[in-house]
């Protein structure tokens, strides 16, 4: 009697670790390249031990088969990084928005790695990703987006098929979404850099010896940074609560 609750505790501790720590592994702040992944795993299993007293209730017995205990691991561990990756889609907004905003203001070029994107990326890109990291940390967005992680269980149940097809669409339209509010957030340079641009060509079409790109970058960065700093906190406060909805609606709790 003993033995098979044992059995069934560590059953429903793993079943529970495996769509937490397939999530953990992506969700910001907690999921990044530069968190070790002895952190991560201490954090999955805190986070693992910790809810399954209440998600206990929802873990069926141990299946039969080999097969059916291997699609239940899969499922849930499709589950956990399907959230991770929505979590991922939306955090890269400020990459993008940051690309676009260099772009404008001349400094595309200027270049450096990204820790949270892994990869490299522009000088404004890695500022607002480092404040958008420091904003989910201050405004307690991390615990929205673990309380996202529970709250799937009542949406995905354990040991159902995964909807894989919703899955995709989901995805699909977040990355959509963000794309757009990356370009939202950034239009004012977008506008500012286009009228730049135009008053330049014209320049160029009426003095067409002048060197019109030399000295147009001096004001283009003066204006970019003067715009940059009128306007951050605005632009942050906005996606914050762009990140905010679209977490309530992917999982619907708010």
């Amino acid at each position: 009697m003993l033995e098979k609750f044992l059995i069934h505790e560590i059953f429903t501790f793993f079943i529970i670790f495996c769509r937490i720590g397939a999530a953990i592994t992506l969700l910001p702040g907690l999921g990044e390249s530069y968190v070790s992944a002895r952190i991560r795993l201490i954090i999955a299993l805190a986070i693992s031990f910790i809810l399954m007293p209440l998600l206990a209730s929802q873990i069926p017995s141990i299946p039969e088969s080999l097969l059916s205990l291997t699609l239940m691991i899969t499922g849930e561990i499709v589950v956990g990084l399907f959230i991770g990756t929505v979590c991922k889609i939306l955090i890269s907004v400020t990459h993008v928005a940051g690309m676009i905003i260099s772009l404008q203001m001349g400094i595309s070029s200027a270049v450096i790695f990204d820790p949270n994107q892994s990869s490299q990326g522009s000088l404004i890109g890695n500022m607002f990703g480092l404040m958008t990291i420091l904003l989910l940390f201050a405004t307690d967005m991390h615990l929205v987006m673990l309380r996202g992680v529970t709250e799937s269980y009542s949406i995905f149940a354990v040991g159902k098929y995964p909807p894989l097809h919703d899955f995709a669409m989901t995805i699909a339209h977040l990355t959509a979404d963000s794309f757009t509010m990356a370009v939202q957030i950034s239009a004012p340079f977008i506008v500012t850099g286009t009228l730049l641009f135009l008053a330049a060509g014209i320049i160029g079409r009426l003095m067409p010896t002048l060197q019109v790109f030399g000295i147009l970058a001096a004001p283009q960065l003066l204006l970019g940074f003067s715009l940059l700093i009128s306007i951050s906190s605005a632009m942050m406060l906005y996606y914050m609560e762009f990140y905010r909805e679209k977490i309530a609606f992917v999982f619907g709790y708010l």
